[in-house]
This record gives structure tokens, sequence and C-alpha cells, in this order.
């Protein structure tokens, strides 16, 4: 797998446009609805909570975000990396299913 610097370097067309793109959609997906916003927000409301305490709360939940997408990323290239066709001496693995024949 190859890895940004190689990217750049070997001069994919757009290839400095990757990590804006990712921020871009990263941050668009914060702004979905889900990630239990509204239920942090109606807990500060409940506790009377100050602007320092909705600052760590958010703060707090998108380290842990930020964290099991790290996780789940790196634990992506560790698995993926056995499954690589040219890890494998680029011999395609076997299809579990068998073809049907045709008509």
């Amino acid at each position: 797998m190859s890895n940004l610097t190689e990217i750049f370097n070997a001069g994919a067309a757009n290839a400095y446009l990757f990590v804006p793109t990712a921020v871009l959609l990263g941050a668009l997906h914060g702004l979905e609805p889900g990630h239990s916003k509204t239920m942090m927000a109606a807990f500060i409301v409940a506790i009377r909570g100050t602007v320092a305490q909705a600052v760590t709360l958010g703060v707090a939940a998108t380290v842990s975000h930020t964290a099991v997408v790290w996780l789940v990323a790196l634990t992506g290239l560790y698995f993926g990396s056995r499954w690589n066709a040219e890890a494998s001496g680029g011999r395609p693995r076997p299809c579990a299913r068998r073809s049907r024949p045709r008509p």
C-alpha cells in the first residue's frame, strides 16, 4: 500500500485534494443528525450547565469519535494488508461461491 507521499511523488492527478476533501467530509459528517448531539444539548440544559461544561462535553465527544475512527482505520489497515493480492504473490484468491452455468 502506498502512502500519501508516494502518491504525490508519482504525480497522481489532483492528489493535493485528498487531505482537504477528507477534512471537509469529516466536518460535514459531524454536522449530520446523530452523534447524540440532541442528548448532549438536553443534558447541558437539564443540569443548567455552563459554557465551559458544554465546550468540555463537545471536545470529549470529538476526541472519542476521532479515536474510534482511527481505531477502525488502523484495524482495517492491519487486517487489509493480509488480504492484499500483491502480498500473496499476485495470485487471485479463489471465490467461495460457485458459479452457475449459463443457459
